[in-house]
């Protein structure tokens, strides 16, 4: 992609790009440190940091991608002319990377469209600690704009309720509140947590299920509703390996939950070559008979690599003495997985390392659960959010982020925090069960407990483990 840009003040070239609608990644929040917003410039040839470069005259620079159109304007569902619209409300599921949008109708109980966009503030950060120093900023960018134009664009009646889940720090945001507080010890939130919250924002009635902890969202409690793990005897877990991860153990009897800091990394936003699931983007890999055998996003020519092609990557590399189970690579600095170095796809030495970091986060979350079950056995494993719906079970088994279970028992549920909040929102009795629920869910937190940091170094190894 070409693209011209012209001087306006102090104004960096990627804020320049940011106005023209060009989402070139700032995953770092504009430090200059994750690489990600690289381009160059036709003048001479070199390349910049866009976030760190203020032109002083006009520039042409060439982008890699296509970054105003990545995720935008993904849609299931067709339009209903003969739906009456005081009838349909909009449900949302604001995700750190992504939002996903529905629109319910009401009376016919049913789901009619659905649109996944990226998260406008993902210019500002890709996790939310990023964010939250950079609040001011953040705000302009403007999660109700994305409301309010999805309620316009299908004639939704302004004086309908708008229920929104996500996680505590994005609820902040949607709420006009400060997340300041969630941002430094002792981590106190800016709403309140445990019970249904109801107000105007933005000129829009909104709902939101109860926020579980600091950390753990209302998108976990309608994840759980989703799951039926408050109605079922048999023990369930129920893993989001977002950038905002969340891990779940229970039954209808009892329930605890933490938050894990996976961070981007199964977002592949942080990673060397990593992309969203956009055409392109390797989703799964083998590594048969001394090469790669990949699988894109549209079969395309491959551009990157998502959470999932990482996953299977690593598992594969460790299979086959590529890389060591402690992490090292045999040979090199690079695992080349698609073309020849020093492009194509490849990941590095420090790639790997933010994968086991972010794999011990989530399977060290879910050892010290399964320790307040007194090692009862797992019956049944739910994983959900985009990663999860991607993700090879397998896999993840084998490099250790997820306990060996049976195949049978493991369930991939893509869409459950949405599904949840339009349960929540055709079943009345729904949002009760999710206020009751709020009051019995335990929350762990992991940096506090005793035996998180022996577990967490345990867990780095990139090797199979079982109850």
């Amino acid at each position: 992609m070409i693209v011209r840009c012209k001087p306006a003040g102090c104004k960096s070239l990627l804020e320049l790009l940011w106005a023209q609608d060009i989402d070139l990644p700032g995953d770092c929040g504009g430090r200059g440190s994750c690489g990600k917003c690289r381009v160059r410039l036709l003048s001479d040839g070199s390349y910049v940091l866009a976030c760190q470069f203020v032109p002083k005259r006009s520039v042409v620079v060439e982008i890699e991608g296509n970054f105003n159109k990545a995720v935008r304007g993904k849609r299931s569902g067709a339009g209903h002319p003969e739906i009456r619209h005081k009838d349909t409300v909009v449900v949302a599921d604001i995700g750190t990377t992504t939002l996903r949008l529905a629109l319910v109708d009401r009376v016919k109980g049913r789901r009619i469209k659905t649109v996944t966009q990226l998260n406008p503030q993902i210019r500002f950060g890709a996790d939310v600690l990023t964010r939250i120093s950079q609040e001011k900023k953040v705000r302009r960018a403007g999660l109700g704009n994305c409301l309010q134009e999805f309620i316009s664009q299908n004639r939704v009646w302004r004086s309908n309720p708008v229920t929104v889940v996500g996680n505590t720090v994005m609820m902040h945001f949607v709420f006009g509140k400060s997340p300041k507080g969630l941002g430094q010890f002792p981590y106190r939130p800016n709403l309140p947590l445990r019970r249904v919250i109801q107000r105007k924002q933005d000129g829009l009635k909104l709902c939101t299920l109860p926020l579980l902890g600091s950390f753990i969202g209302s998108d976990c409690t309608a994840a759980i509703l989703a799951a039926g793990i408050n109605q079922t005897e048999r023990l369930t877990l129920l893993v989001d390996a977002g950038t905002n991860g969340e891990v779940v153990l229970g039954n209808r009897h009892k329930i605890v939950a933490c938050s894990t800091a996976a961070g981007p990394a199964f977002e592949g936003a942080t990673l060397s070559c990593g992309a969203l699931a956009v055409p392109g983007a390797i989703t799964g890999c083998r590594f048969y008979r001394g090469r790669w055998v990949v699988k894109t996003v549209g079969n395309k020519v491959p551009t990157g690599i998502c959470g999932s092609g990482v996953l299977d990557a690593i598992a594969e590399a460790v299979r086959t003495g590529l890389i060591e189970p402690g992490g090292r690579l045999k040979q090199g600095e690079r695992l080349q997985i698609y073309g020849a170095e020093p492009a194509g796809v490849y990941l590095t030495q420090a790639d790997i390392r933010e994968v086991q970091l972010a794999k011990a986060a989530i399977a060290s979350g879910i050892k010290l659960l399964h320790k307040e079950w007194s090692g009862r056995p797992i019956e049944r494993v739910v994983i959900t959010g985009r990663f999860g719906d991607r993700l090879n079970s397998q896999a993840a088994m084998a490099i250790g982020l997820l306990p060996v279970v049976p195949e049978a028992v493991v369930k991939q549920k893509p869409d459950l925090a949405l599904a949840g909040a339009i349960k929540a929102v055709l079943a009345p009795d729904v949002l009760k069960q999710a206020a009751d629920l709020s009051a019995r869910v335990t929350e762990i937190r992991l940096a506090e407990h005793p035996d998180f940091e022996a577990m967490f170094v345990e867990s780095l190894t990139l090797t199979e483990w079982r109850f």
